[in-house]
């Protein structure tokens, strides 16, 4: 599939590409683990998207940084989609997204490139915190959006939890109103941002993760169990306050 550049085609940097796909093939190998299926932050985020999800009208999807395909089932319940798109910079997760998930996926740095169309619904899920250029990221996925835009992604003190936010690829914590006012710069009229986790993920879990750095890597028996507390405790936090953050936007 064709690649553009932000501003015109030819500007794919394929050895760019490759150096973050490595970075971030080692930490699909050895932080992520079970976090993505089992983790209660991740779980807990399904089931607050489910209800945004239901309320959209697509055919067409785009999840970007798609990772292993875990969030496709989540949004395409409900939907007659047409089209299935995810791109990611690392090919281990690439792989198994092809080798588990039907739909097209393809490589790609969302910071330095797009894919030429539109898509109903652009998806992205904890990726603008690892991204440098968060903004040309955002512009890049206007280009690709022809109705709806939803992310998720962390919001805090980068500074209070900086030693686990950088062993999992971290480069920020937005703070309150700041993506918000990108995406606005960006193109996008926002519709809702939905602020969740306080008190017992943050600052009380990402409090242990940093000291601890519980949560990194394949989950064992002990871990599950672990997992399973949080995810039952975890419904006592606030939709209206905490760091994990989502955002529903418009096409202006």
């Amino acid at each position: 599939m064709e690649m553009w550049g932000r501003g015109s085609p030819g500007s794919w940097s394929s050895k760019r590409v490759s150096s973050v796909s490595a970075q971030y093939d080692e930490i699909w190998d050895t932080v992520y683990g079970g976090m993505q299926s089992v983790g209660p932050v991740h779980r807990h985020m399904r089931r607050l998207l489910k209800p945004i999800l239901a309320g959209l009208q697509y055919e067409s999807l785009l999840d970007v940084g798609c990772g292993r395909g875990d969030n496709i089932g989540l949004l395409s319940a409900g939907h007659r989609l047409k089209k299935v798109t995810g791109v990611d910079v690392s090919n281990r997760a690439l792989e198994q997204a092809r080798a588990s998930v039907a739909g097209d996926f393809q490589q790609l740095d969302v910071q330095v490139a797009r894919l030429p169309g539109t898509w109903d619904l652009v998806f992205s899920s904890l990726l603008l915190e690892h991204l440098p250029d968060d903004e040309s990221a955002l512009a890049n996925m206007r280009a690709m959006t022809g109705r709806h835009l939803v992310v998720t992604t962390i919001a805090g003190d980068f500074d209070r939890y900086k030693a686990w936010d950088e062993r999992v690829g971290h480069v920020r914590n937005y703070k309150v109103g700041e993506l918000e006012t990108k995406l606005a710069r960006a193109g996008f009229e926002l519709k809702r941002a939905l602020y969740w986790g306080f008190p017992f993920f943050s600052p009380v879990a990402r409090l242990l993760q940093n000291r601890s750095q519980v949560a990194a890597g394949k989950f064992g028996t002990g871990a599950r169990l672990a997992a399973e507390a949080m995810y039952l405790t975890y419904f006592l936090n606030s939709s209206r306050r905490g760091d994990l953050l989502i955002a529903v936007a418009g096409v202006k």
